[in-house]
């Protein structure tokens, strides 16, 4: 899904650059440059799960792996492009059925995007992460690579359901994905709040009926 870290458009970061030819290396080279990069994602979630995203350091992750630093810094060009592609797969990207109830299925992808975001270590490094995307852009692209699959797919559903009629014509439904995306990534990293069923079912008549959520009544509403 995501391809390796490259510095340029014409160099393979997985090749010895010798004089630009990447034919030119041979091929126990080429074996070992894929071993090292493998071992350096490798190396990079383990630390991950152990000393967490903020003290997670090239020169540690190249201690790991058992490569040199500058091999890390060719590579990648910062730590969140490092990690966004050791992600890669190890955040759970089930496939969205398609049942033909649009309700049930918006609830599913719903809840699939809970599962990616409190993922582990997902959920542990995503509040850093995005902070570091803000102060540095680069790493935006690789991490929409990361979740794209799972994003299309529910903008796929979505329409189908406007083809059929099963949604208004001028349904803008990438929007409709990015609106519950927002919601679940908000309360993931910042309010830190459980998006439970109740939650889901109110997005879901939110989105495709303008239902206003609603508060569950409280004991101090009494009286």
């Amino acid at each position: 899904m995501i391809t390796p870290g490259r510095p340029c458009a014409h160099q393979d970061p997985c090749l010895p650059d010798r004089n630009g030819d990447p034919d030119l290396a041979s091929a126990p080279s080429r074996r070992r440059s894929r071993q090292s990069h493998q071992a350096v994602l490798q190396a990079t979630v383990a630390l991950l799960n152990e000393v967490g995203y903020r003290r997670l350091s090239f020169e540690g992750v190249a201690r790991r792996a058992g490569v040199g630093k500058a091999t890390i810094y060719r590579w990648w060009p910062n730590k969140a492009a490092l990690v966004i592609e050791a992600l890669n797969g190890e955040v759970p990207l089930r496939p969205l059925p398609d049942t033909g109830d649009l309700e049930a299925d918006l609830r599913t992808a719903i809840r699939l995007t809970v599962e990616i975001t409190s993922a582990m270590p997902t959920c542990l490094i995503l509040p850093a992460l995005i902070a570091d995307m803000i102060e540095d852009p680069s790493g935006t692209g690789p991490f929409a690579e990361l979740i794209s699959p799972h994003r299309a797919s529910v903008v796929k559903l979505l329409d189908k359901a406007r083809a059929q009629g099963r949604l208004p014509p001028e349904t803008d439904t990438a929007l409709m994905v990015d609106l519950y995306a927002g919601t679940v990534v908000y309360r993931a990293t910042v309010s830190r709040e459980p998006l439970d069923d109740v939650a889901i079912d109110q997005i879901v008549n939110l989105l495709l009926h303008g239902r206003i959520p609603t508060r569950p009544p409280s004991p101090n509403d009494a009286g």
